[in-house]
């Protein structure tokens, strides 16, 4: 038998700074209060279960964390250039720079800091801690309530 578990509580999450870059066109620096859940699909064992949620809640807890309270930084955006200094990060897009206390930064491998792109970050490191199971996932981050993006396996 195939189960679905969810995993959506409102003390995951992260607050965050970033801008996105829309069709050429950059947002303003601004923050979320972002919300983090989780579904894991698979059989069910013998136990009962398809996955020990305790397991799950920790390390996305512990993803979290790392995002939490930072500004988000895409390394691999065509827009942005960053420039890591003994001063800090330097963002320079467009006209505008802006320089980060390396401590309040977390520099990221996406093109965008977008929802889909966070979704997918996430997922990525979920699975990198969990390694190979026997359970396929899916992240959604919302920006707000009812507004963001689900990445899945």
């Amino acid at each position: 038998m195939e189960a679905s578990l969810e995993l959506a509580r409102a003390d995951i999450g992260f607050s965050a700074a970033h801008f996105s870059i829309h069709q050429g066109r950059s947002e303003r620096l601004h923050g979320h209060n972002y919300r983090v859940s989780l579904r894991a699909r698979g059989t069910v064992d013998e136990e009962g279960t398809v996955v020990d949620f305790s397991a799950l809640k920790g390390a996305l807890r512990d993803l979290c964390a790392e995002l939490d309270e930072r500004m988000l930084v895409p390394t691999r955006s065509p827009h942005v250039r960053v420039e890591e200094s003994a001063d800090g990060i330097s963002l320079i897009e467009g006209s505008r720079r802006f320089l980060i206390p390396r401590g309040d930064a977390v520099l990221l491998a996406l093109v965008n800091t977008t929802c889909e792109c966070l979704a997918g970050h996430l997922l990525g490191a979920l699975r990198g801690r969990l390694g190979s199971t026997g359970y396929r996932l899916e992240v959604r981050v919302e920006e707000i309530p009812g507004q963001g993006a689900s990445v899945s396996e």
